[in-house]
């Protein structure tokens, strides 16, 4: 039997096994990370089979009267800001680091972090942000999107070094290639907000239209057309590299095609097995052994080994739950949100999981306010 085969097998037992309370499972699909921002529709992928479930401890994670407690000390190869909600000091574990985010109350504000290894978060008047693998250059647009022109910002100064003009007010998103060396823009008539309303009704007349792949040394764009499906008028339907960046990707909100791929032209292509599988951010680990997974609707998020099928349920339970598995630190430990309480009295924070042995649970900010969703979005880049 193929992996596929086998994954398909597994998911519906794995989703009964790990319900979660009222709320938890909508405002986790709610919440878009990063530039791979997925359709409110989404549900889960499959999974391996020959399930064996392992249920996550936390140790004293939180008074729980008190969500805005901090934790303990953070040691070995962790940078945290746990005592506030959105981070002022450096934050990183293992290969990645929290290189920028927007904060979203009525408008997004997105914060850059500069002066790299030693410094913050500087605010500054942009319109998206994402940062090369060396952490040393940020790719920015403009405030008002969408944008004709991408800058390059040097991080050591904050300070544009160069704009990239593309001829054409087009651009909503921007994405570095693994390699540092392309960009990938994702093309819009009008961009959708960052975080979708539920409440409202999605505006038609903002749609994807396509992408551009841009080469950073010569800032070259070769743009082709690849319009969003029609179900997604209205929300962001950001393109987002394949691990190899052979491919890039979107996600479909289907259960067993939850990303779609395409060559470099837009044209449609099979995916990497294990990875097109993976319905989380954080997707295959880079090992490759282990795949990121988030289950039915409803159900925990969980970390499959590939080859055995053996899978983790990541529920920590106590009235803490992992909602959103969003980048691998290293092979074992993965960057998360983590939710506490229900509805839209919940509180949030970024945790760092690790999903072997006794699963430590360590924190990386602190808890936002009382909210429905996370209130900001995170920026992870992996480092060379």
């Amino acid at each position: 039997m193929s992996t596929e085969e086998l994954v398909k097998d597994a998911l519906g037992a794995v989703a009964d096994q790990a319900r979660l309370p009222a709320g938890v499972a909508q405002a986790a699909w709610r919440q878009r990370t990063r530039m791979r921002i997925r359709r409110a529709a989404t549900t889960a992928a499959a999974l391996v089979a020959a399930v064996t479930v392992g249920v996550i401890t936390v140790p004293s994670l939180v008074a729980r009267e008190n969500p805005e407690v901090a934790t303990g000390r953070i040691a070995g190869d962790i940078a945290a800001d746990p005592g506030r909600s959105t981070p002022v000091e450096r934050v990183a574990a293992g290969r990645v680091t929290l290189t920028a985010y927007a904060s979203c109350e009525h408008n997004c504000s997105w914060y850059l972090l500069t002066y790299a290894g030693t410094g913050g978060y500087t605010h500054g008047r942009w319109g998206w942000v994402d940062v090369a693998p060396s952490g040393r250059t940020a790719a920015v647009l403009e405030e008002t999107l969408p944008a004709r022109r991408i800058g390059l910002v040097d991080t050591t100064a904050a300070s544009v070094r160069r704009w990239i003009y593309l001829g054409r007010a087009a651009a909503g998103s921007v994405a570095w290639s693994p390699d540092g060396k392309r960009l990938l823009v994702t093309t819009y008539d009008r961009v959708p907000g960052i975080f979708a309303d539920p409440a409202a009704e999605p505006d038609a007349r903002q749609v994807r239209t396509g992408f551009a792949i841009v080469d950073v040394e010569s800032g070259k764009a070769a743009f082709h057309a690849l319009p969003g499906a029609r179900d997604s008028a209205g929300l962001r339907n950001d393109l987002s590299w394949s691990r190899d960046g052979s491919l890039i990707w979107e996600w479909t909100g289907a259960r067993q095609q939850p990303r779609k791929y395409y060559d470099l032209t837009g044209h449609s292509r099979t995916g990497p097995a294990e990875e097109s599988l993976s319905d989380q951010t954080a997707g295959l680990s880079p090992d490759g052994r282990r795949l990121a997974m988030g289950g039915r609707l409803g159900s925990a998020p969980f970390v499959t080994d590939v080859a055995s099928g053996e899978t983790t349920l990541l529920a920590p339970g106590g009235g803490l739950a992992i909602t959103q598995l969003l980048a691998w630190a290293d092979d074992t430990h993965l960057i998360a949100w983590a939710r506490y309480g229900a509805n839209d009295k919940s509180h949030y924070r970024l945790v760092l999981v690790d999903v072997t042995g006794k699963q430590k649970v360590t924190s990386l900010t602190g808890w936002t306010g009382a909210l429905s969703r996370p209130n900001w979005l995170p920026v992870l880049t992996t480092g060379p």
